[in-house]
């Protein structure tokens, strides 16, 4: 019985999301916090051009330009979501192979389950409640098999990447068993990297629609954007290079941590540094999805095959640079390492969960009161945009911190 109250301790649970103990990996937080942040921009621009009636997505991309396409490339926020996830669950994992020279299977899944699904039901709960949402396919959802209907199906469809998490972690640690008993788990690593993007590749040159479409039509036919989202976007089978380039840096960072040091210490690795800030730089700010690329059709397959395995592997290489001493690292740890960016670290799990309801809320009062009065809220697209960012960013934050204190906290307590 103590245990059980010691758990569910306010004052010991706000220390929780307040204070950041010295174990944690700082850029690994700051990282998960901004991505979480971008994310909730990405829907907030999103869901508020699904609601305005005198401004369409593709217009606002093409009145945007570069200025403004990271909101639409934030997207790849779920990447890094992967990429993190990834490297901490494999750094578990291996430190249990070192203890016990196994993995203890159903504790792995005991853990995994506790620690995602109560909160997840209370979010499915939520979302049941709100008036004139879908929940014929809600069933999918309690068993992490959403992503396995048509997009228009899905039930809380912004949860595909709890889909793809759970489906991936219950094969991952007997891959890993099986690599590691292979005597050459990089060479797997490596091989299972490259596969991804094969069978990415394979998928979009089998798809008439996806391989002769432009990035763009995504933005302008519905029934395009559904079945992109249904055949490429939320499979296991197409996403897993970004968890898995997490877990291959982590095995690294395990096994090899002085290689790495000597890797990032050489020109090579000085390169590779230069060489993933570049890439991300890029990969956020070009509109592949404007219009103005609609003529590179080889530009087009190249950046939906390989474009997200190398932003994750890009990725992989800020964590493993931010464990080293050097100039990079310190930017990096400056950056993404600063404790502001802890709290919404620990609540980002929270805040995912609920996001697109607090912001679908936040587009539909900016939305009535731009119309209903616009004499008064005489906004630009982007100033609304920023103003429904800015309430379901302190939604999303208030109704998370809740269930962070009340449900999520607690039962991480307890899973100890």
């Amino acid at each position: 019985m103590k245990n059980l109250i010691s758990a569910f301790s306010p004052i010991r649970n706000l220390r929780y999301l307040l204070f950041r103990p010295g174990t944690n990996y700082a850029v690994v937080d700051g990282l998960r916090a901004l991505s979480m942040v971008m994310i909730l921009m990405f829907h907030s621009y999103a869901i508020y051009v699904m609601s305005a009636k005198d401004i369409t997505l593709p217009q606002l991309i093409e009145e945007g330009g570069y200025a403004w396409s990271w909101i639409i490339n934030s997207d790849k926020s779920v990447d890094v979501f992967f990429v993190i996830s990834g490297f901490l669950i494999t750094n578990i994992l291996l430190r249990q192979i070192d203890s016990l020279g196994h993995i203890r299977l159903s504790n792995f899944y005991m853990r995994r389950f506790f620690r995602l699904t109560p909160v997840y039901y209370f979010s499915i709960l939520l979302y049941t409640l709100i008036p004139g949402t879908s929940t014929e396919n809600i069933g999918f959802n309690f068993v992490y098999l959403q992503n396995f209907l048509p997009y228009e199906e899905q039930a809380m469809n912004w949860t595909w990447t709890l889909a793809i998490e759970e489906q991936f972690y219950l094969l991952y640690p007997l891959v890993l068993m099986f690599m590691l008993k292979t005597g050459n788990p990089i060479r797997w690593f490596i091989i299972l990297l490259l596969g991804s993007c094969a069978i990415r590749f394979g998928i979009i040159m089998s798809d008439e629609w996806i391989r002769t479409a432009p990035q763009s039509l995504l933005a302008e036919d519905k029934d395009f954007h559904a079945h992109h989202f249904s055949v490429l976007y939320d499979n296991l089978y197409t996403r897993f290079g970004a968890l898995l380039s997490g877990c291959f840096a982590a095995y690294l960072h395990h096994y090899y941590r002085e290689g790495c040091t000597r890797f990032f210490q050489s020109a090579a690795g000085k390169g590779a540094e230069v060489f993933s800030v570049f890439v991300v730089f890029v990969l956020m700010v070009v509109p592949l999805i404007s219009t103005r690329f609609d003529d590179y059709q080889a530009l087009n397959i190249a950046s939906q095959t390989f474009g997200r395995l190398i932003f994750s592997i890009c990725i992989s290489i800020w964590i493993l640079v931010s464990l080293e001493k050097s100039a990079m690292s310190r930017v990096l740890n400056i950056v993404f390492g600063n404790r502001f960016w802890y709290p919404i670290a620990q609540l980002s799990y929270s805040m995912y969960l609920v996001h697109v309801i607090a912001v679908s809320v936040a587009v539909s009062i900016v939305v009535n009161a731009m119309q209903k009065k616009p004499e008064i809220y005489n906004y630009s697209h982007m100033e609304a945009i920023w103003i429904v960012f800015g309430i379901g960013l302190l939604v999303t934050v208030m109704v998370s911190v809740i269930i962070y204190l009340v449900i999520e906290r607690p039962l991480m307590n307890l899973r100890k």
